[in-house]
């Protein structure tokens, strides 16, 4: 056994079993994610609450890439992002601030996920934003809108930002991405998975220059219901889903759960 195992194994005998598994998720979701081309650089950054602990967060050192991050390198920090096992490495000071301020509004939340691809950017710079009238979109249903503010981020754009969620799970920052927020880890990479897709098929049917499909009120209404089976962590499909894609990290990336 390598250093590197050893010292992963280590870690996990001395942690709450809960706070384990909870790293093994948010740490598949980053190498999924990675796989799939949703990362961008540094720019990205996922959170999860630790279990047990609702001011404490499980986040990935500013340095790092998605497709470095395992259970045993990702942060626990404080509401004050401030590390509570001691660390060397940079937290991610930038992106804490908003983060925190959508679990502060959302109790239950316990995984945030912000992410900029290029279809989710191009949306966000559209004057109507997402519409519904592909099954992505239909199945997300309503989501909310944040204007840009500028570079930096700030505890009091997390308030406004959070504000901003109403009702909802997902927000579209003009010009810019998306962030949500999930009850589960796997509840929040399934909405990243349909934010995203809404966003591409969206952008390909409108490149033809007509005008787009949205189906009846009566249709879009029902529909988000229905998708509950699909979007709801709680429910047998959404996970499935997770572990299937956790049977794929398995084989192709199984240091992610180191």
């Amino acid at each position: 056994m390598g250093a590197e195992a050893s010292a992963a194994c280590a870690t996990r005998a001395n942690m709450d079993p809960e706070e384990w598994k909870a790293r093994v998720d948010l740490a598949a979701a980053f190498r999924l994610a990675a796989m799939n081309g949703w990362d961008e650089l540094l720019f990205a950054h996922l959170s999860a609450r630790v279990p047990g602990h609702p001011d404490q967060f499980l986040m990935h050192p500013a340095a790092i890439l998605f497709e470095e991050v395992t259970a045993s390198n990702l942060h626990k920090l404080d509401e004050k992002c401030n590390h509570v096992v001691p660390s060397d490495e940079m937290p991610h000071k930038f992106a804490f601030p908003f983060h925190k301020g959508i679990y502060d509004a959302f109790p239950q939340a316990q995984c945030v996920v912000h992410l900029h691809t290029k279809a989710v950017t191009a949306v966000a710079m559209q004057e109507q934003g997402l519409i519904p009238g592909n099954q992505y979109a239909l199945w997300l249903g309503p989501v909310g809108y944040h204007d840009y503010e500028g570079l930096i981020s700030s505890d009091e754009e997390g308030v406004r930002l959070a504000k901003n969620f109403g009702d909802k799970q997902v927000v579209l920052q003009r010009g810019h991405g998306f962030v949500l927020w999930g009850h589960t880890i796997h509840e929040a990479y399934m909405l990243a998975f349909l934010m995203i897709r809404a966003c591409e098929v969206q952008m390909m049917s409108l490149a033809g220059g007509l005008k787009p499909y949205v189906p009846p009120t009566q249709v879009v209404q029902a529909t988000v219901g229905q998708a509950r089976m699909i979007t709801d962590g709680e429910q047998p499909f959404n996970q499935m889903t997770w572990r299937a894609l956790k049977r794929k990290l398995d084989r192709d990336a199984p240091e992610y759960k180191s």
